[in-house]
């Protein structure tokens, strides 16, 4: 479809990508410039992939026991919590 078109009506346009599932490309000078197509919603994780990326992860080095300490100061700093249901 060239640009003229698609810019008519540019709303219809994408909600016919959206509805019908359709790939649109457009054109300039009967050259593709650009394509219109639905995106493909992200499949759920599982707990057996999050599981194997967390395992994944590189362990803390010998400095974990100075990190844990290090957060436990800063959070010390913050204010109290306070819960917004109370």
């Amino acid at each position: 479809m060239n640009l003229a078109d698609a810019e008519k009506d540019f709303a219809k346009l994408v909600e016919k990508v959206c509805a019908e599932g359709v790939s649109i490309d457009l054109e300039c000078d009967d050259v593709i410039v650009a394509r219109l197509t639905p995106v493909e919603p992200p499949s759920p994780l599982t707990v057996d992939e999050l599981s194997a990326f967390l395992r994944r992860l590189p362990s803390l080095g010998d400095d974990a026991d100075d990190f844990a300490a290090d957060v436990r100061a800063v959070r010390c700093k913050l204010p109290e919590e306070v819960d917004p249901w109370d």
